[in-house]
């Protein structure tokens, strides 16, 4: 619920319990289930601007190679949060490593969506060659724009549940935050 309404402050305050919760109930607990809650995490963490320990609980999935077919979908967009979580810590060296490889990830899966490939290009190609906020700011748009049209297709905006990476590149060109923009 606080993923869905940007209240990412309080849903941060439930991790501890969320965490006990899973050690006391790991032999109880599927796999499928245990990865939908570290995205979640992830995704609160992603919400209050603490990148630092969003990427924690992603390469908590991303390394657990019996998380990866429990839900390939959580898995992948993992993977899409992962993409974005390094370009907020500045860490530009590491994404087009990350970049080939979710990539790879993504396209055995059989199903690559358009969303996908187009956020992919984006930090791949187009993201690199800006060098002003100016010029950030009118392919932040320009982006936001291509995805707003790919999303008509029902098939595509289903990829975009479990990442609102929409209200993120509004808050890029808006200069709010994350959370401000999803509430």
């Amino acid at each position: 619920l606080y993923v869905y309404t940007g209240e990412y402050s309080k849903g941060i305050h439930l991790v501890n319990e969320i965490e006990k919760g899973i050690r006391l109930y790991k032999g109880k607990i599927q796999n499928h289930e245990i990865i939908t809650f570290y995205f979640g995490i992830a995704y609160l963490y992603f919400g209050t601007g603490d990148y630092s320990l969003s990427l924690a609980w992603l390469n908590k999935i991303i390394n657990d190679p019996s998380l990866k077919d429990s839900r390939a979908d959580v898995y992948g967009f993992s993977q899409i949060l992962n993409l974005i979580v390094h370009f907020e810590l500045g860490n530009t060296d590491l994404l087009e490593y990350i970049v080939k490889s979710t990539y790879r990830f993504l396209y055995k899966r059989n199903r690559l969506y358009k969303v996908e490939n187009c956020i992919l290009d984006f930090i791949r190609n187009k993201l690199p060659k800006t060098n002003t906020a100016d010029e950030r700011g009118k392919i932040f748009s320009d982006f936001k724009n291509e995805l707003t049209k790919i999303m008509k297709d029902p098939f595509e905006k289903e990829a975009l549940e479990y990442f609102d990476i929409v209200s993120w590149l509004e808050s890029k060109i808006s200069g709010k935050s994350f959370a401000e923009i999803v509430r």
